[in-house]
């Protein structure tokens, strides 16, 4: 196979640069379609660039950022690139047959999971809140309906008991990088097959909520320590005592059970502030942050403020 065979590249957020950092050492990128500018921030007044913008200008590729991929223009763009394959990473939108049809060889999408567990937005998230030891990355063919297609490989990922999903993300491409390269020659070469995925095993993996990040106690303190790892670095676990809002940045299970409500205050000192969970079970409060301060720890807050026994 040709060391510059053509491909189309589909992405939007950062979790494609490193992908992009080989893709394009190794193949001929000529075209990077990626979502538009979007206004964030506070008050929505910041303008953010999707990352996969930035990487496009910094390496002089040509870069478009459609409103809308039903465009008869792009297609017909597409169609004189002539792509031998497309690629797709976490783009943000569903990519129309129109488009996903245009490469001689189809188009691929990289999916954090082990495909049919956890078709959907956040994968990886929802792997890690749910308990999961184990996740994967699976490279499968583009259909209509969302991370249906045919499988063309798959890599088990162990999930480590301290793993958020930040550094999840990053180990993923770290090993993913070399599977996809790898993927892609094997397909251009004929040597691997496709398999259908059993859909009736299929579970799916919605888009995370910033509202999801308030605790309740009632969860036992594995569960709550799961979302804290899921939902890191966004949005972060958070709870309301009284009128104040305190984000939890630094937690852990204690070996402890008790016998009160959830929500109340079982100990504190120094290290930590001991917090009843459903179950009988302990949340270890090490670090936590003040609506519009820095993180600190609770023995640090309280020197100068108060923290009721009971935070419900």
């Amino acid at each position: 196979m040709s060391k510059k065979a053509r491909l189309i590249f589909l992405g939007t957020s950062g979790l494609c640069i490193p992908f992009l950092e080989e893709l394009t050492a190794r193949f001929d990128i000529p075209l990077i379609i990626t979502q538009p500018d979007a206004m964030g921030g506070r008050h929505r007044k910041k303008k953010l660039v999707p990352p996969v913008k930035t990487f496009a200008l910094d390496n002089h590729i040509d870069v478009i950022q459609p409103e809308t991929l039903k465009d008869d223009a792009l297609v017909e763009k597409l169609k004189g690139i002539g792509p031998e394959i497309g690629v797709v990473i976490s783009y943000g939108k569903l990519i129309p047959g129109r488009i996903f049809r245009v490469p001689a060889q189809g188009t691929i999408n990289v999916h954090f999971s082990l495909l049919p567990l956890y078709r959907g937005a956040a994968p990886v998230q929802r792997a890690i809140e749910n308990g999961e030891t184990r996740t994967g990355i699976t490279i499968f063919e583009i259909v209509k309906k969302m991370d249906a297609g045919d499988i063309w490989a798959q890599r088990e990922i162990e999930i480590l008991p301290e793993d958020t999903t930040e550094t999840l993300w990053e180990r993923m491409s770290r090993e993913g990088t070399p599977f996809l390269i790898d993927t892609i020659d094997a397909i251009l070469d004929n040597k691997i097959t496709k398999s259908p995925q059993n859909h009736e095993k299929a579970t799916y993996a919605p888009i995370v909520q910033k509202e999801e990040g308030f605790v309740d106690w009632q969860l036992t303190a594995q569960q709550i320590y799961d979302k804290f790892r899921a939902f890191t670095p966004w949005p972060g676990i958070c709870r309301r005592v009284g009128e104040k809002l305190f984000k939890l940045t630094k937690v852990n299970v204690s070996d402890l059970t008790h016998n009160k409500k959830p929500g109340d205050v079982l100990s504190r000192d120094k290290q930590s502030l001991k917090v009843c969970c459903g179950s009988g079970t302990v949340l270890e409060i090490l670090e936590l942050q003040p609506q519009g301060k820095k993180p600190m720890t609770p023995y640090c807050y309280c020197l100068g403020n108060e923290l009721p026994d009971c935070l419900v």
